[in-house]
């Protein structure tokens, strides 16, 4: 939990007494000073928070409950027990699941002593005294149990927590706010010219959900804001990790890697800085094109954009234990994140879009970095068709991780039996989108082979037919008109 300044916490006091007596989120009492109904309080505070979608609940000694004055208290938790136990310590042990509740003493004007007990939301599931979880329906605490529909609405809200919308930084300053995040870079995205005003510009960052205002008036920035346009995510604690690493193997193997970066910046800001980075990286060769000399990249740089996105947008976010990466190979590429695939592998290239950070798509759509319909993975395997290189294949590690391997092109006779059968059916599945089929033709041009290796291709689509992939589009269609279509179509 951050720290809270003494500057913090008075202004805060000073604006929960404005609230109204009603707030559900938001009790006072002067000297309640009984363990089990404290308990209560900050299991149903907890729960109620979540419901008005809260990140904390607050329990206040020292403000009157009628008027909202404040008068002060004698309350002193810190020496209050329950039996043999500091009261601190028997609250935390108590509540299920335990959560980071936080006592905090808080001397206001004219020596006042205000308690203030920091409660944070359910997250997961309600948070329980023992195994009762409670409620604040008005001014009354209640057994959440007797209220149906409001423990209906808990649940919900559980389903629907978004991890993008959660604090990564709270209690800043309009200066501090602004120096974390990199505005004037969100408006060039956006292709907006800067506001002269800086309501407008937090105005504007409120909007896109970036930030938002705290219970004591300052701003606290979301997970989104820092991840689009965190100028250092380094800054934000529980977002270190999810910087964007670069590596560069010398050659095939992990054994010696030459260069090793890290992308610090958020996502949309980032973004250009990684793929000019891959491509000053990647493999060239120097070819004649009708009597000039050209660079050709041993990998298509759309595919490389379009999996750079993807890498970022449908990581998991709340599994912890690596960043996302790319690591650079002589002979290939590989984009790895947290998190299983989120459709069936087979049907990657057909399924109706999924996205585990909608509001992340939906920003960087808004730049221009990636398409929210769904159309990145034609777009990949058509590029690695439309140069002769193998499908990209896709891996379920343990259903922990997703990594995507992306290969630079390979004489015919070096590829595997799974290259050749994977490159055919993601074709396949490429054509029947695009309202079409695949015939040996087709799948000659993408291995690169000429009309005499018919049958090495044949030998391919038979293959592929016997693994359950494909099948024939009409099977009674003479042998050298035969067309295939996926075995799902």
């Amino acid at each position: 939990m951050s720290t809270r300044t003494t500057e913090y916490l008075q202004s805060l006091v000073r604006e929960l007494s404005k609230m109204n007596s009603e707030t559900e989120w938001v009790e006072f009492k002067c000297n309640n000073k009984d363990p089990e109904r404290i308990a209560k309080y900050i299991s149903g505070l907890s729960n109620s928070a979540t419901l008005w979608e809260k990140p904390k609940g607050y329990l206040v000694w020292g403000i009157d409950n009628d008027t909202h004055e404040i008068v002060g208290t004698d309350f002193d938790y810190r020496n209050m027990k329950k039996g043999n136990e500091e009261l601190e310590a028997w609250l935390s042990r108590m509540m299920n699941p335990r959560i980071n509740f936080k006592f905090y003493e808080v001397s206001m004007d004219d020596n006042f002593k205000v308690i203030l007990a920091e409660i944070p939301c359910a997250e997961n599931e309600p948070t329980k005294y023992q195994s009762n979880a409670y409620i604040r329906v008005g001014t009354n605490l209640k057994p959440l149990m007797e209220y149906q529909e409001k423990e209906a609405e808990l649940w919900r809200m559980f389903d629907n927590t978004l991890y993008e919308l959660r604090i990564a930084s709270s209690n800043k300053t309009e200066d501090e706010t602004v120096m974390l995040l990199n505005y004037s870079e969100y408006y060039d995205k956006l292709e907006l010219p800067i506001p002269r005003s800086r309501d407008k510009v937090l105005e504007d960052l409120q909007n896109e959900k970036f930030i938002k205002k705290n219970d004591a008036g300052n701003w606290d920035i979301t997970n989104l804001g820092a991840l689009m346009i965190g100028k250092d995510l380094k800054k934000f604690e529980n977002l270190s990790r999810r910087s964007v690493r670069v590596i560069w193997y010398k050659n095939n193997t992990r054994l010696e890697a030459v260069r090793e970066k890290e992308f610090v910046s958020g996502y949309a800001i980032a973004y250009e800085d990684i793929i000019q980075y891959i491509m000053t990286i990647i493999p060239q060769e120097e070819v004649i094109v009708e009597s000039t000399r050209k660079s050709v990249l041993s990998f298509p740089e759309i595919a490389i954009r379009e999996l750079l996105a993807n890498t970022m947008i449908h990581q998991s976010l709340e599994q912890r234990g690596t960043n996302p990466m790319v690591e650079i190979f002589s002979d290939r590429i590989e984009f790895s994140n947290a998190g299983s695939p989120l459709v069936s592998i087979e049907r990657i290239v057909d399924t109706v879009p999924v996205s585990r950070n909608e509001n992340m798509a939906g920003f960087m759509h808004k730049c221009g970095i990636c398409e929210e319909r769904g159309s990145g993975f034609d777009k990949i395997v058509a590029a690695t068709s439309h140069n002769e290189m193998l499908a990209p294949r896709i891996e379920n590690q343990n259903n922990q991780f997703t990594k995507v391997v992306l290969f630079a092109k390979v004489p015919f006779n070096i590829t595997t039996k799974e290259d050749r059968i994977r490159t055919c059916y993601m074709q396949a599945c490429l054509a029947y989108v695009n309202f079409s089929a695949i015939s040996n033709a087709d799948i000659r041009e993408i291995f690169g082979l000429s009309d005499k290796d018919k049958v090495k291709i044949s030998r391919v689509i038979k293959d592929t037919i016997e693994k359950g992939l494909i099948k024939p589009l009409d099977p009674n269609t003479a042998p050298r008109y035969m067309k295939y279509i996926p075995y799902w179509a």
